[in-house]
């Protein structure tokens, strides 16, 4: 493995997911498309993902109210049933609106809480326990963004479905994952040019 090559792609990977978050906050909305693709290459390309290849053993902050399979068992013994059995939708976030008919993802992980495997939390469930953080990237990347399938999938038709004021859905938790993913990488590109 060439340690400098994957760096470098790392660092032109974040540039264009920094530069393609402030055209989408300036109104260029289906740049989330080019947000997505750069997602998959940071996170979810199997071996070839640049953050597990930079950063070993990298953890992120679990999505809000987030629970953990032993919570759910715990659930499950005193109720009898899982927290998520029959769950249609959830939406792990707080949202904020501007009053002029735009919205925004402001909080999607709870950065009080421990951080989790990466596997571990591109498995999270999403929006119902189909739709996980890597199944959305996923969707996003090859049905919308890299391909451009004759239809949807089951994911993207399900988020489809459901607006946030007027956008589906699926456009702002893309965004706000990037947004999240950005600031860790830009943090720890910070601790590891200071040494710590």
């Amino acid at each position: 493995m060439h340690i400098n090559k994957a760096i470098d792609d790392l660092k032109h990977s974040i540039n264009i997911l920094e530069g393609n978050m402030r055209l989408f906050h300036e109104g260029n909305i289906s740049v989330y498309r080019i947000i997505a693709v750069q997602l998959w290459l940071l996170l979810c390309d199997g071996k070839n993902a640049l953050v597990p290849r930079v950063f070993q053993n990298v953890k992120l902050h679990p999505l809000l109210g987030y629970t953990t399979k032993e919570e759910d068992e715990e659930w499950k013994r005193k109720f009898g049933h899982s927290l998520k059995e029959g769950l249609v939708f959830q939406m792990p976030a707080m949202v904020s609106f501007n009053g002029k008919g735009g919205s925004r993802i402001e909080v999607l992980f709870d950065e009080r809480r421990q951080p989790i495997e990466l596997e571990d939390w591109l498995d999270q469930d999403l929006f119902n326990q189909e739709i996980t953080i890597r199944q959305l990237i996923k969707s996003v990347r090859h049905k919308e963004a890299a391909h451009s399938d004759k239809d949807y999938d089951d994911t993207l038709k399900f988020t489809k479905s459901i607006k946030l004021v007027d956008e589906d859905i699926h456009i702002k938790f893309v965004v706000a994952i990037g947004e999240y993913v950005l600031k860790l990488l830009k943090m720890a590109f910070r601790r590891r040019e200071e040494g710590l």
